[in-house]
């Protein structure tokens, strides 16, 4: 197949239709390579990764989009106003017809040409050291962990869980080359070929990726949490439980004390955060500082914001028994007489804004992968496989009593589990997929809680309901027949 170097973004547009969008044509990304030659070194390809980050932490993706797929489609968050984006996910009420949905099949897919033409060619740029050489590989393996987790996306977004049916409905469309766009239109690969396809990316990255902190960037050990979210999602429990534990025990990152929690969540890459996206005043972001990102519409405790997402009575009742859990603390009342925007609803603070650089609630690092997440990770993979009952309670009650250190010991199950999960991540995009990937249930009931107007009746969704993968949209079925639609849109 005769190979062309693309500027990326104008390869994709073509690719999927991305003509349909105002402009991007023309833009020309100062992360994007138009031909072997414009990255001739080192410098040249950290440029270059650092821009493979940027469409990932914008509000198409894990800026909002990720997050919201997964807890307000879950029972964790649901939007106020019965009108807009946020009902369309709350609801899963998606209609093939329209021309776009959220953006992100097209910026994943920006995101793996992208890097898919830097792996293509950095094997030509020169090294004078073994240092150069140890960046060279460490560069290469974070190319590698992105389109393997860009992949994943697609595959969990698009494509129903894998222990459905061991992975056989559709996918992405793999794709680990840089070709042209007329030789690129392939067919959609099942969700297990897209599975097979990150494992190969990531079991290569690890082996190139430096061990150091390397805040906002992957390094080993954000790639290991991701082999083991993957090994979990697909039930390969003895991987899962490898690469989580290693995590706990070996890396340089900590779940922060008790004590510390509250103020986490407004510092820059603290020790519980083994990869977080970076979002700064001279990144690409949204040029008025962040307001269309979830993070906006969920705050509260200021006129500007957009307050109109708001926890659900299933999350704040989880509390109900335990008072002293400190994620109870981030449950906010707005008193009708005294708040900002005197709703009388609660809200979550949990998202106050990177304090380390002076910003606001509009501008938060979204984490993708925190420790606290191997330990869970670790004590469920440990339930599935003989004779670690008491490693999974240690990893559990580990958990457990950095939120209240008053509790008393638990007995790790796989629904123990799940309510530190969904206690945990509220606003991190885990819960709808937590529940569905092991075959459970979504329940929503306005009779349970008078704010849920997902439907007039309760209504249970599962891994059989058609909803649970999004329709691929109408401008990219009509540019590119070849993508397969889901069935039942």
């Amino acid at each position: 197949m005769k190979r062309f170097i693309y500027n990326t973004a104008v390869a994709l547009g073509v690719l999927l239709g991305a003509s349909s969008c105002d402009g991007f044509l023309d833009r020309i990304p100062t992360d994007s390579v138009v031909s072997e030659s414009a990255m001739a070194t080192l410098a040249d390809a950290e440029v270059v990764a650092n821009g493979l980050y940027t469409d990932l932490k914008y509000y198409t993706m894990y800026g909002s989009y990720i997050p919201y797929m997964g807890d307000m489609r879950g029972d964790n968050l649901y939007p106020t106003n019965a009108s807009g984006t946020g009902r369309t996910i709350y609801t899963l009420e998606y209609e093939p017809v329209q021309s776009t949905y959220f953006g992100m099949w097209q910026n994943y897919y920006t995101t793996i040409m992208r890097a898919n033409t830097l792996i293509a060619n950095i094997e030509t740029i020169p090294v004078m050291s073994s240092a150069d050489q140890a960046k060279k590989d460490d560069i290469l393996g974070q190319a590698l962990a992105i389109r393997a987790l860009c992949h994943w996306d697609i595959a969990r977004l698009y494509g129903y869980p894998y222990m459905k049916d061991n992975g056989a409905s559709l996918g992405a469309v793999v794709l680990t080359e840089v070709v042209a766009p007329s030789e690129s239109k392939l067919p959609r690969n099942t969700v297990a070929e897209t599975y097979a396809q990150v494992e190969k990316d990531l079991t290569l990255a690890l082996t190139k990726l430096s061990k150091s902190k390397n805040d906002g960037h992957f390094n080993y050990w954000a790639a290991r949490m991701l082999q083991a979210k993957v090994a979990l999602y697909k039930g390969d429990w003895q991987t899962a439980f490898t690469a989580a534990s290693e995590v706990v025990e070996s890396s340089p990152y900590r779940m922060v004390p008790n004590s510390e929690y509250l103020a986490y969540w407004g510092k820059q890459c603290d020790d519980e955060s083994v990869l977080e996206f970076l979002v700064t005043n001279t990144g690409d972001i949204d040029s008025d500082g962040g307001f269309y990102t979830m993070y906006h519409n969920m705050w509260f405790d200021d006129k500007a914001a957009g307050a109109d997402i708001i926890p659900s009575k299933a999350w704040k009742d989880l509390f109900a028994d335990t008072p002293n859990d400190v994620r109870a603390q981030m449950i906010a009342y707005d008193d009708p007489e005294t708040g900002a925007i005197k709703s009388g609803e609660y809200w979550l603070k949990k998202f106050i804004g990177n304090k380390d650089l002076g910003y606001t609630f509009r501008r938060n690092n979204p984490r993708i992968f925190r420790i606290t997440d191997a330990y869970l990770m670790a004590a469920e993979a440990a339930l599935e496989l003989a004779g670690k009952q008491d490693v999974a309670n240690e990893y559990l009650n580990a958990v457990v009593k950095r939120a209240d250190p008053t509790a008393a010991d638990v007995v790790a199950t796989l629904d123990r589990i799940q309510i530190e999960r969904q206690k945990e991540f509220i606003g991190e995009g885990h819960r709808f997929f937590d529940v569905l990937r092991r075959g459970g249930k979504i329940v929503k009931d306005a009779s349970l809680d008078d704010r849920d107007f997902a439907g007039n009746t309760r209504q249970e969704i599962d891994w059989n309901d058609h909803r649970v993968v999004l329709p691929i949209s109408h401008n990219e079925i009509m540019l590119y027949p070849e993508l397969e639609q889901n069935p039942g849109y």
